[in-house]
């Protein structure tokens, strides 16, 4: 398993693993659906065209994602950012998207670069 570059890019792997009840076969299905999954996307566009609503919806989405699988990098953005959407509230919004872009890009790689 690529433990290594999964903590480097702020995943609690241990934690995760206990969740899945020590698979690391199950636990790297889950992560290659994440990869596949489309709600970063679509969080982008909603993001994009100002779609607060919407965007919530993917963020909320997203977030308990991230949390199933313990992708903490991602969650210390998402868990504000689902929030602040909560309230229709887009003003730092693209700020936290890019912050979220990059730690998302980072995680989307190292698990693209394992299977």
């Amino acid at each position: 398993m690529y433990k290594q570059q999964l903590l480097d890019a702020g995943t609690n792997v241990d934690k995760a693993l206990d969740r899945f009840m020590g698979s690391e076969a199950l636990y790297d299905k889950f992560l290659l659906k994440f990869i596949q999954d489309t709600c970063y996307k679509q969080l982008e566009e909603c993001i994009k065209t100002g779609n607060a609503t919407e965007a919530f919806m993917q963020a909320h989405t997203m977030k308990g994602i991230a949390g199933n699988l313990e992708f903490e990098s991602l969650l210390e953005v998402l868990v504000p950012m689902t929030e602040q959407l909560r309230r229709g509230d887009m003003t730092m919004i693209k700020e936290e998207q890019e912050e979220l872009k990059l730690r998302y890009e980072k995680l989307y790689a190292v698990i693209k670069e394992n299977h």
